[in-house]
């Protein structure tokens, strides 16, 4: 039964193709059947119905892993959501991307395999998509989870200037959060395949340095923070921001000299708060010194930092 709702084993087939109104809601998954479930019923009741739901099984093909997810879609037991295979696991960005080219719709949606959304998320972003033809993209606000209990919350923001606001680190914006164009996306381009982490990131600064994104100042997306899959050591983090800022070095050029010494630094600090936590002083200190004496740099990581205590009131 599950070949019947399989969307793709090649999924080129179906790149450019889009119909109207239906929104493809792209859901990777690896390592995380337990938690697929809830991500996919919170796709199954959103208010807004002309949605396909695609499961990209990222796990190795033929492993408990994989028969766990095909055995899961094939339960919902729905057209909507259908299974896209992938001959091998590489990365999360593959499997994105896998999910674009197999889609059919005219919006694409993502949504983590650990996270959900409220039911009302699609209907109120196709709200302004609808009224404004200039706007290429909507991202809303979240809530930040742990055994059920919000303990953080994203601070309202605005889509003006969201381009350096997302390279500094000023507002996190997370492919859980967006609804984007097909056209516009295809346009600014995918994620980056050579890039383990921080594709999001990438992916983010390509479109927005051509397309315009709107904000929805309201909480429609849940981030549950229980699991530590693919959480990265300080170690591995300083090759991801290697890699980063090799793949984005155009965008980098767009700012002056000054912003670009912002722009590091916020990066600097996430590398030098990854080695504390794993109590390592000396990396740390390293990463304080290459910010160096930089006031600017300091009031923008208090402003973060304050940001991260931020709970919204429900």
């Amino acid at each position: 039964m599950v070949d019947k709702r399989l969307a793709s084993k090649q999924p080129q087939t179906s790149f450019n193709m889009q119909v109207k109104g239906l929104v493809s809601c792209v859901i990777p998954t690896y390592k995380r059947s337990d938690t697929l479930k809830r991500a996919v019923d919170s796709l199954l009741c959103q208010t807004y119905q002309s949605i396909e739901i695609l499961v990209v099984d990222d796990n190795e093909r033929g492993s408990d892993e994989s028969n766990r997810v095909a055995e899961l879609v094939d339960s919902f037991q729905d057209s909507k959501v259908k299974l896209v295979l992938q001959e091998k696991h590489i990365n999360g960005a593959e499997a994105r991307n896998a999910g674009v080219k197999a889609s059919v719709g005219e919006f694409i949606a993502f949504l983590d395999d650990d996270d959900e959304w409220l039911p009302e998320k699609i209907e109120k972003q196709m709200a302004i998509l609808d009224s404004d033809s200039s706007i290429d993209g909507v991202s809303c606000l979240y809530h930040e989870l742990t055994d059920g209990k919000i303990f953080h919350s994203c601070p309202p923001y605005t889509g003006e200037g969201l381009h350096k606001k997302v390279f500094q680190r000023e507002v996190a914006v997370f492919t859980s959060t967006i609804l984007l164009r097909k056209k516009a996306l295809l346009e600014a381009g995918l994620f980056d395949t050579t890039l383990r982490r921080h594709q999001d990131l990438q992916l983010l600064l390509d479109f927005t340095k051509e397309h315009k994104m709107a904000v929805l100042n309201d909480y429609y997306v849940k981030l549950h923070s229980d699991s530590g899959i693919n959480r990265p050591s300080y170690e591995r983090l300083v090759t991801i921001k290697k890699d980063f800022f090799r793949a984005v070095a155009p965008h980098l050029d767009l700012y002056t000299k000054r912003e670009q010494r912002q722009i590091k630094a916020a990066h600097l600090f996430e590398l030098a708060f990854a080695a504390l936590k794993e109590k390592k002083l000396f990396p740390a200190l390293g990463q304080f010194i290459k910010v160096g004496i930089d006031i600017p740099a300091y009031k923008a990581l208090y402003k973060r930092m304050k940001a991260r205590k931020y709970v919204a009131l429900s």
